[in-house]
């Protein structure tokens, strides 16, 4: 994930700091496998025997996944060492393949066998293993760009890349610059820029009130708003795009920029609904959440940020809603937070060139700068600042880009919100020293996996509005749980890292269908819950495993999916899960109830467990959660926490339980609602 495929000497400096030549020669050995040069069929054109013959070494690949991977702490980096160790160890080949050889001495069809092995073998540490290398070697190979700015593989795709931001376009805020060990003064500090912080930092100052925003990400905005994948994820996501479960079962998406996930998220803009509101009052004590005031928040966020229905569709989300009607389900138009999108781009998720997308950097984080709101990008919050039982101030450490250097920020202020989400504000408190034992558990990510139809006309599913249609047909399959069918963005380095591989020309084939697939999301909102907790360098470590309850609902949405592609005029269905779950319209025909049952069965016997089937996220809640008893919660009806005065949390990590809907609208309303508290006490 970076942006030139040419290695530089800053790049073979920090590969050769944490891989050994021998440990780099069996990673490369290993992306090799993955992308070997393969010969094309007779008669392809010269740019599809380009496609096949260009090998994983030609592009590049295993210096840009080692570089990647440089940027993780000792301890995950030991892991790879030990996974690099076992496929130089005779051992691993005797007990994967039943040939007591080292990965590098096989012959590629051996290796590959081995790798498929480590796919699918019952032991969770071998899958693990394998989906670290495969998935950034699949998102490398087909994103990252060469020196000519294109990375070659697009052409064959029919992948059309972004052209280059404008260069007259405005920079409206001026983050401060710290050039040097520095302190502040503030009524109020807010720890992140997100949904909640952002919206946060605009109330409060439009409220008169001194505000410092600290944001861990950088400044990002029209101007460098590059939509280039392999750019884009490192300098937007939290850890470089690289977040994951700690066992890698679900892949984790989340924003670290100025403006936080609404910066990058694709607009979706869902009230609470009010059945969960019902059940979130009831489990936490708190009664309010049913009443006036949040409504009226509601109103008020969505007046701000122009939520309105979408006006139009493209190709995925038409099949979506086109295939529902047909079987009889609701299908349902979503709103959004946009002006003047008009299907002009389809990068949603890498930043809004046009200044579309009504973020929190366009709006609220707007309004605050200019009320003299100070900003501080690349700075990250090490804890709150308390002194007899009240919070007075944050301790953060801030990177000047200019020089590389970092200096301390230490800010002193009468309130301190932490919003950096619902991974790192639980963090953020540990490191406090905050003993309540809820704070990081109750961790909600409603777990999400896809079905890719190939249609026999071309698709595109990277153009155009990202989300516009929905269907809410299952959303209470079990009384609030179930799941949500939309549609998702599928740029070149997501479906290279989630397409499974089963044999490097098949994997290749399937790559080359890109533009003929629809991709249909089943989101499901989670009963089971994970936890966060600090490993030894402070950071935020991620626990959770999918429930066999959610299990059930991911793979009814699953059978669910296939149907609607066919009925959308697919002609095949294919899952994320590592061994092949496949089915095919018979030629000239539909498909049969005893195929749909096969295909079923299929989904079942190839699994859901970790590593077997690719998961995602883009929806982190409930680890700071609200409740009208200490006992029992991080937070009171207004966001302040128990037993510190003047420290409030304004993110989804607040929420009671997992709101079932994109929960950006959901987050922003909440903040509204405490915001007016903070105004009023501060």
């Amino acid at each position: 994930m970076t942006v030139t495929s040419k290695p530089e000497t800053s790049v073979e400096n920090r590969v050769a700091g944490w891989l050994t030549p021998e440990e780099f020669s069996i990673l490369e050995t290993v992306c090799d496998t993955f992308f070997p040069s393969i010969e094309p069929s007779e008669g392809s054109s010269e740019e599809l025997a380009a496609y096949y013959r260009r090998s994983a070494r030609n592009l590049n690949v295993a210096h840009l996944l080692a570089e990647t991977l440089a940027f993780e702490n000792e301890d995950e980096q030991k892991k790879f060492h030990k996974l690099l160790s076992l496929l130089d160890s005779p051992l691993g080949g005797l007990m994967l393949i039943g040939s007591p050889r080292k990965f590098k001495s096989l012959p590629q069809e051996k290796r590959e066998k081995y790798l498929t092995a480590m796919a699918n073998s019952p032991m969770g540490q071998l899958r693990q293993g394998y989906q670290a290398i495969k998935r950034l070697a699949g998102f490398v190979y087909y994103a990252a760009p060469d020196a000519t700015g294109v990375n070659p593989n697009w052409e064959a795709m029919d992948y059309t890349p972004p052209s280059p931001p404008p260069a007259d376009a405005p920079q409206p805020i001026q983050p401060l610059k710290i050039t040097e060990d520095t302190t502040l003064e503030a009524d109020v500090v807010v720890i992140g820029s997100g949904a909640g912080g952002g919206l946060a930092a605009g109330e409060l100052a439009m409220a008169g009130k001194s505000v410092v925003v600290l944001e861990k990400g950088g400044y990002n905005n029209e101007a460098n708003f590059t939509l280039q994948e392999a750019q884009a994820t490192p300098e937007l996501y939290l850890k470089r795009g690289t977040l994951t479960t700690k066992d890698l079962g679900v892949v984790v998406l989340a924003g670290s920029t100025l403006g936080g996930g609404t910066t990058i998220n694709w607009m979706t803009s869902f009230r609470t609904p009010a059945e969960i509101l019902e059940e979130w009052a009831r489990d936490s004590g708190i009664d309010d959440l049913t009443g006036a005031s949040l409504q009226a928040s509601f109103e008020a966020v969505e007046q701000r940020i122009s939520v309105a229905s979408v006006a139009s569709y493209n190709k995925q989300n038409q099949l979506l809603y086109d295939a529902c009607e047909s079987l009889g389900y609701h299908a349902g138009v979503l709103r959004n937070n946009s002006i003047g999108c008009e299907q002009r781009c389809g990068s949603c998720g890498f930043g809004c060139r046009y200044g579309c997308k009504q973020s929190t950097m366009k709006t609220y984080l707007q309004n605050a700068y200019a009320r003299g709101a100070r900003i501080v990008v690349r700075c990250s919050a090490e804890k709150v600042l308390i002194e007899n039982g009240k919070a007075v101030g944050v301790i953060a450490t801030a990177t000047n880009t200019e020089t590389g250097k970092t200096f301390s920020v230490t800010v002193h202020a009468k309130a301190v919100i932490v919003a950096a989400g619902s991974i790192h504000s639980p963090a953020i408190l540990l490191r406090s020293g905050l003993e309540n034992p809820h704070i990081g558990r109750h961790l909600k990510l409603h777990p999400t996996t896809t079905v890719a139809g190939i249609y026999p006309e071309k698709v595109y599913g990277w153009r155009g509005v990202m989300q516009s249609a929905y269907s809410n047909e299952f959303g209470y399959l079990d009384g609030n749980y179930g799941y949500k069918l939309e549609v998702p963005p599928a740029h070149p380095g997501l479906i290279g890292m989630a397409t499974p591989w089963f044999s490097p020309r098949d994997y290749r084939d399937q790559v080359l269908q890109t533009a003929n697939i629809a991709t249909f999301i089943i989101l499901t909102r989670d009963k089971g819950e994970g936890s966060v907790t600090l490993d030894r360098f402070g950071e935020p470590v991620i626990d959770y495993v999918v429930s066999v309850y959610d299990r059930r609902h991911l793979k009814h949405g699953l059978r669910t999916a296939a149907r609607l592609h066919f009925a959308a005029g697919a002609n095949t269905v294919v899952t994320l899960q590592n061994k092949r779950t496949r089915l095919d319209r018979p030629a000239g025909g539909e498909v049969s109830e005893q195929q749909y049952r096969e295909f079923d069965r299929m989904i079942e016997r190839h699994g859901m467990n970790p590593n077997r089937i690719m998961m995602f996220t883009a929806h982190q809640m409930g680890t700071c959660r609200m409740g009208a008893d200490p006992k029992n919660a991080v937070v009171d009806g207004n966001h302040e926490v128990y037993g510190v005065k003047g420290l409030f949390v304004c993110d989804g990590s607040v929420f009671p339980g997992s709101s079932g809907v994109n929960p950006m609208l959901s987050i922003m309303g909440l903040a509204h609602r405490a915001s007016q508290y903070i105004k009023a006490t501060v």
